[in-house]
């Protein structure tokens, strides 16, 4: 199909099946964002949406704050802290003052100003909600909105917010917490982290039943009533670390309700689930449905590839040559994994689309690409075969990434290649990015039950991994125990393998921090950091159960005198 009528198409899908959810704000306006703020001033009920097309525009504003968590800031802090992305340094690209090293090696501190990028991502979320329902709750109060029509966009609002609070205890435990839009307070209190999770789960109960459990267009990435069940499951699977009592009950409960229903079921090919048009899958239960015209904001492509792969995809730009995943998660992977991909030869292109791009590289028309910089941050200028840096040494072992920085080899590293890369493409992915994939959920309930029964041969447990397994074309597992995919050459652990299997099948969808955290991992930094780092990055690395948590921004300390600040910073 020409690219064309792919962009028509999706067009298409964004007026049916989401109601101008999203195109209504991304592409009548470029700025949504001061639009949102001179309401929040300014709102009285004349001005309130007053048709049926009103509220679904306005209800569109909502789901506009997700546009960055793809490849945002939010990104950053749950992806390049864990060992499945790091950004090397290669001279003076990628280094930021130091801010992706930092990430990497867990060395961050309260007054970084990228710590204040997720806070604002999530509490303008939690904002345009709180504003959205109070003008649903007024016009339903006053007679001019049917009840029953204001419960459901309430309901899907408050389900929305959640996620958007769900995310902030996460990242900060602690957070201001109010939901009384009409009478905001300037200084809001800081509310314990135990005590939000329970209010999320009251709030969810309440509302996630009423919300629609049709599956077709009209509920296509929008908070329908089984990605309420999802994210219950989320919080439930997280129970412990967020209020210090497991409840893996209700984990397995929720994962029930989802998988009985029959209304989601598992891609035949993984890739389905992430190529340019994948709003079709079975699997995907909440997805962002970016768009390269109508919804910006999925920069997969610049944020990874190298220069030279402009010419691999015909691309209209020169990538940013960044995100790369770490070598020992790289090799996690069976060579056997049809997601690991393969890398070809140096006269044959990989034939096989992986979860990463790696091994030589090639020109669209054919013919290896090369990288003539010839400097410190490319040896010789030789053909472009990443994650092998032999190659550049003369054939000698050398591990993928040379060092984090600051004189990266521009060659370094292995690159994302889950999201299918558009021919022709433009800095802008219209892939649909799968926020809640029902893989996760076989994996949430398998984990759940394991961490019940405490058994590694827990029966099933193992039919729902393998599962998972037998699609990605290997043997099903015999037991949930095994060695750390960043420790291989360590002991055997209780549920390492169903913790490896987790990061296999979910790498780059904002899981693994979440993982790391709830299996007691994160303080194993040094595990992941050493091959690739000289002293002084090894040294500057730190580890501490305070980093599980990031610090409260310190502008927001300094607007807010209720805010104490997480300890450790």
């Amino acid at each position: 199909m020409k690219s064309k009528e792919r962009n028509k198409m999706k067009k298409t899908r964004y007026l049916i099946r989401v109601g101008l959810l999203l195109l209504g704000a991304a592409a009548i306006s470029q700025s949504c964002t001061k639009l949102d703020e001179k309401l929040y001033s300014q709102v009285t009920p004349s001005n309130f949406f007053k048709t049926e097309a009103e509220f679904v525009a306005a209800l569109g504003s909502a789901y506009t704050s997700l546009g960055g968590y793809a490849t945002g800031d939010i990104n950053e802090v749950q992806e390049m802290t864990t060992d499945e992305v790091v950004v090397p340094t290669r001279g003076s690209d990628w280094d930021d003052g130091g801010t992706q090293r930092r990430l990497h090696l867990h060395s961050w501190a309260y007054d970084d100003p990228f710590m204040s990028g997720p806070w604002d991502f999530c509490f303008s979320g939690v904002s345009t909600a709180n504003r959205l329902i109070y003008q649903f709750k007024t016009l339903s109060d006053g007679g001019q909105v049917d009840a029953t029509i204001a419960a459901g966009y309430i309901g899907e609002l408050t389900t929305l917010r959640s996620f958007f609070y769900w995310q902030l205890i996460d990242m900060y435990g602690n957070i201001p917490y109010d939901n009384d839009f009409a009478n905001a307070l300037a200084a809001p209190p800081q509310v314990p982290r135990a005590t939000v999770y329970s209010n999320l789960i009251t709030d969810l109960e309440a509302a996630v039943p009423p919300l629609s459990q049709t599956v077709d267009g009209t509920t296509y990435a929008r908070m329908n009533y089984w990605a309420g069940k999802f994210l219950l499951a989320k919080l439930y699977l997280n129970a412990q670390v967020y209020s210090g009592t497991a409840n893996w009950d209700k984990v397995i409960a929720e994962c029930d309700e989802i998988i009985n229903s029959g209304k989601y079921s598992l891609e035949s090919n993984y890739f389905a689930n992430f190529n340019i048009n994948n709003s079709g899958s079975k699997e995907i239960i909440f997805a962002i449905p970016y768009d390269k015209i109508f919804f910006k904001g999925f920069t997969m492509a610049p944020a990874t590839l190298h220069y030279v792969s402009q010419f691999t995809y015909n691309l209209t730009f020169q990538p940013w040559n960044g995100y790369c995943t770490l070598e020992k998660f790289y090799n996690s992977y069976d060579n056997a994994d049809l997601r690991k991909g393969d890398v070809g030869t140096i006269t044959t292109p990989a034939t096989k689309r992986g979860n990463f791009v790696a091994g030589y590289q090639f020109k669209n028309g054919g013919g290896l690409s090369i990288d003539d910089g010839a400097d410190a941050n490319d040896p010789d200028g030789k053909p472009v075969n990443l994650g092998n840096m032999g190659d550049l040494i003369g054939g000698q072992p050398a591990p993928q990434i040379n060092e984090l920085g600051p004189q990266a080899w521009r060659q370094s590293g292995v690159r994302i290649g889950k999201w299918e890369f558009e021919i022709g493409g433009n800095t802008d992915m219209s892939n649909d990015y799968s926020v809640f994939r029902y893989a996760d959920v076989l994996l949430m309930k398998a984990e759940a039950l394991w961490r019940k029964s405490g058994s590694a041969t827990d029966a099933d447990a193992l039919t729902l991994v393998n599962q998972i397994r037998t699609r990605a074309g290997l043997t099903g597992l015999t037991s949930l125990d095994g060695k750390l995919s960043f420790d291989l050459a360590g002991s055997v652990v209780p549920g390492g393998e169903l913790f490896n299997e987790r990061g296999r099948e979910m790498v780059f969808e904002h899981s693994r921090r979440q993982d790391l955290i709830r299996y007691g991992l994160w303080d194993q930094v040094n595990k992941w950091v050493l091959p690739h780092h000289n002293t002084t990055d090894v040294v500057n690395a730190k580890t501490g159960a305070y980093l599980t948590l990031y610090p409260i921004p310190k502008p927001k300390m300094a607007a807010n005198p209720n805010l104490v600040q997480n300890t450790g910073y």
